[in-house]
């Protein structure tokens, strides 16, 4: 009941290949394939081929005093098979590799260091399951629409540009890696934003200021979502922004690394709303349990 495309084949043996030469697989090195029939001994296969070995089949129906022979007499280094045949496997010298096994939601995504401003800098290990629920979070909150141009202007060093990176790729949307010597060049930042259109910002407020006097205003805004983090906002400094906006919604986004990025987001207000003595920001939490 399982089938792939043989582009979904190829991808999977594409992958396989690649981590095989890391592991010094190429012409005339034997790989071992203990596997039974199944879509994963077709990608077994066709990586080996791919990476330049040659494949040496090991039925797992086959005693284990036989395959022990065959292991030793081949000398095989790489030894690829299932999770579930490892115990069929007799004990060898190879480097196992299980093809149904991968990255799960509990693994390690990264480990971002802080800034230190309350001592030591510290690393903060955030797992993909963290990550991926943040993104898919943010992009509802701020109802993010596929093919949507999203600007990055920080360092990955700092975890604000997770903001745009990976709700980007998560929604079908187009994520500008702007170059340094741009984002900190008003006009040059400016023209960019105004070719792509960009739709999505997440900017340091201090940054965004030291742009926005030099040149035009609205040719520094996102079409559609302007998001602060890292630092206070003031609200008159917001309501000036949202002045100078044809159609910019301003958001506040908040929350430690500790908690993967951020854990609220404030609409500041809108263009039909902007931010008054009289109108009080809208919160809107993000789910981040």
């Amino acid at each position: 009941e399982e089938q792939l495309t043989y582009e979904q084949l190829n991808q999977r043996a594409n992958q396989l290949a690649h981590y095989l030469q890391t592991l010094g697989v190429k012409p005339e090195v034997l790989v071992g394939i203990c596997v039974e029939r199944s879509i994963e001994m077709l990608v077994g296969l066709l990586g080996i081929f791919k990476a330049g070995g040659a494949y040496v089949p090991l039925d797992p129906n086959y005693p284990s005093s036989r395959l022990s022979y065959m292991l030793s007499d081949s000398d095989v280094g790489v030894l690829v098979t299932l999770s579930q045949l490892l115990e069929s496997v007799p004990e060898n010298n190879a480097r196992v590799i299980c093809l149904d096994t991968g990255v799960d939601s509990d693994n390690l995504a990264y480990v971002i260091y802080t800034s230190g401003s309350t001592g030591q800098s510290k690393g903060v290990a955030i797992e993909h399951k963290s990550i991926l629920n943040y993104s898919c979070s943010l992009i509802k909150i701020i109802n993010v629409k596929p093919i949507s141009n999203f600007a990055l202007v920080s360092t990955i060093s700092a975890d604000l540009g997770n903001t745009v990176i990976f709700p980007a790729l998560l929604s079908g949307g187009c994520l500008h890696v702007i170059s340094e010597d741009t984002i900190f060049d008003s006009k040059a930042i400016s023209e960019y934003f105004s070719q792509y259109q960009i739709d999505y910002l997440k900017i340091v407020p201090s940054h965004l200021a030291v742009l926005i006097p030099s040149s035009n205003p609205e040719l520094l805004l996102p079409n559609k979502t302007l998001i602060l983090g890292g630092e206070a906002s003031s609200s008159n400094w917001v309501e000036t922004i949202l002045n100078q906006s044809s159609n910019c919604n301003i958001i506040n986004h908040y929350g430690p690394t500790e908690a993967t990025v951020g854990v609220l987001t404030y609409v500041l207000g809108t263009k039909s709303r902007p931010l008054s003595s009289s109108t009080v920001p809208i919160g809107r939490p993000i789910d981040n349990t």
